[in-house]
């Protein structure tokens, strides 16, 4: 029934005991128990949690006091499969699980928390609930399967034709909006790199208010066309929301050269986009993240190129083209010129961008760059190697990334210098927001886990410290989160009277599976305006959170969600 995801988190409020009600709020679904998969993303921590929270669970804050200055909520995106998956445990990617927001309501001032969990009830999600069952197959699974592409094919076509929420290319698989989350004007937005975000209500239901129209700026052929990737930008400047959507498959029967990218801007204060503008691009390249300046959007095309003949013939999705070098583009925020592509020399990708500012005629480009991708299992593998050496390696293996910095001479169109910027491995960077395409100074990242760099097709890895980087020093400062402690994406919340740029708190949502302990999560809030790292507090979430992708900051006030 539908409100069956809601039943298990339900019933442990009658628990007595503290530590049974935690283990049935943590524990994994049902579906998963009877399935002995070997699947990494659907083991440990990475397994979904059964079931949603009704009401917010209060949290308490050891080791500090929260800062009175921190009145807003924290949100955490995720995968979260809610039925086994439609062609078993083993087709799953980490991809497909339907998104769920983590929530952690914070009041500085009372010293308040609360935690809270909800799923995004996307048309996707609120149709396998009337089903009870898995209805659409997954990112490693998208070629034709004729018995789950026709009733979604006709789904789309009629129920969905004037409002569909993933582009024309996307049919048996859906959008689980579980990528990424993104406070602009008012508004929470779940996002999915191939469809369009839905809405989420700031309210402790965090209920799901539907598909985003940005006050009516979308229309019919915007959803068919275009998707919102995860990593928008916002300009700290002119308060516009600056975002990209990429279109792996070409409407035109022949596909070199006609696939497209997509630049959008939404205005801080009115709501409505203002801008859009499509053009075509020499390859069908997954673009993860952009870049904004002042005056530029910038874009990286990296060689990871979906492949359609591969896909209707039943193979994976991805290639990462070891012949081939990523480029940089650019483009004006407004007009029509460009976009103008540099050519790194450099085989390489990056999923994640740190920041770009320019100086004159020279454009930086601050990335995390790794050697190689398989994205997580969506690569045809190779045993190939390249012909010649890559050029300027990040030497650390396949999906591991490094601080980088690209720079550009935006007269001559020509790169003018490419290097590494820190020696430790890391990736899931951020940085004060307000500083966002402007010249800045410092940087933060987490630290890959030894041991647990991908090696397998599936493998995913774990990060156990969070770094920051003086990039006018030089310095990387570390702050080693502990034994059996580990974590993803960061998020930098300035504090309200700042007159440094690194015054301000990390926000780091762990995961602790320590020995004799029942897996739990704490956010962590580090203080970032020293030498070194060093802890605010703790807030202790008294259930496991599973892993996820990208979080959020909303500060306050929450005159919807009062604490």
């Amino acid at each position: 029934s539908r409100a069956a995801a809601g039943v298990d988190a339900r019933r442990e409020r009658s628990s007595d005991a503290p530590g049974t009600r935690a283990r049935a709020i943590s524990r994994a679904p049902r579906w998963l128990d009877d399935d002995a998969t070997t699947n990494p993303a659907l083991s440990g921590n990475f397994a979904p949690v059964e079931g949603e929270l009704e009401t917010p669970v209060a949290c308490v804050v050891a080791r500090g006091r929260l800062p009175d200055d921190l009145d807003g909520l924290y949100l955490r995106n995720g995968p979260n499969a809610r039925f086994r998956p439609a062609l078993g445990t083993n087709r799953y990617h980490w991809f497909d699980g339907d998104g769920m927001v983590h929530a952690i309501r914070l009041r500085g001032e009372g010293e308040r928390a609360e935690y809270t969990r909800r799923y995004v009830r996307t048309r996707g999600f609120e149709r396998e609930e009337t089903a009870n069952a898995a209805l659409y197959t997954g990112l490693r699974d998208i070629n034709p399967i004729w018995r789950y592409l026709l009733p979604r094919l006709l789904e789309k076509m009629t129920l969905d034709v004037r409002q569909p929420d993933s582009a024309f290319f996307v049919i048996q698989s859906k959008n689980t909006s579980s990528n990424g989350l993104t406070h602009h004007a008012g508004r929470l937005l779940a996002t999915y790199e191939s469809g369009s975000p839905y809405e989420i209500a700031l309210e402790p239901t965090l209920r799901t208010k539907g598909l985003c129209d940005f006050n009516q700026t979308f229309g019919t052929m915007d959803y068919w066309l275009d998707n919102f990737t995860a990593h928008s930008k916002t300009c700290p400047m002119t308060d516009e929301l600056i975002y990209i959507g990429y279109n792996l498959v070409a409407l035109s029967g022949e596909q070199d050269g006609q696939t497209t990218i997509t630049v959008g801007v939404i205005d801080g204060e009115t709501g409505k986009r203002t801008h859009r503008r499509q053009f075509k691009v020499p390859r069908p390249s997954m673009q993860h993240d952009v870049a904004i300046t002042p005056t530029k959007t910038v874009l990286i095309d990296g060689p990871l190129i979906f492949n359609l003949p591969r896909v209707i013939e039943g193979g994976l999705p991805f290639s990462f083209e070891r012949e081939c070098t990523l480029r940089i583009g650019y483009l004006p925020r407004r007009g029509e010129e460009g976009p103008f592509w540099i050519d790194t020399g450099e085989t390489c990708f990056a999923y994640h961008v740190v920041n770009a500012y320019e100086e004159g005629n020279i454009l930086t480009l601050d990335v995390c760059k790794a050697d190689e991708t398989n994205a997580l299992g969506m690569c045809q593998e190779s045993n190939v190697p390249r012909s010649t050496p890559a050029k300027n390696p990040v030497n650390a293996g396949r999906d591991v990334a490094a601080l980088w910095r690209w720079q550009i001479d935006t007269d001559a169109n020509a790169m003018i210098s490419s290097k590494r910027l820190c020696e430790q491995t890391s990736d899931f960077p951020c940085i004060n927001r307000k500083y966002t395409g402007l010249k800045y100074r410092f940087a933060y990242s987490v630290a890959y886990k030894l041991g647990t760099e991908p090696k397998s097709r599936m493998d995913i890895p774990l990060f156990d410290a969070v770094l920051k980087h003086d990039l006018q020093s030089g310095v990387t400062t570390r702050y080693e989160l502990g034994e059996g402690v580990t974590c993803g994406d960061i998020i930098f919340v300035p504090s309200k009277d700042a007159a440094r740029e690194d015054d301000g708190y990390l926000l780091v949502l762990t995961h602790l599976d320590v020995d004799g302990e029942e897996p739990r999560a704490e956010l962590l809030i580090l203080d970032a305006s020293g030498d070194e790292l060093t802890t605010q507090c703790v807030v202790h979430i008294p259930m496991r959170v599973p892993y996820g992708f990208h979080c959020e900051y909303v500060p306050g006030p929450l005159p919807d969600w009062p604490l």
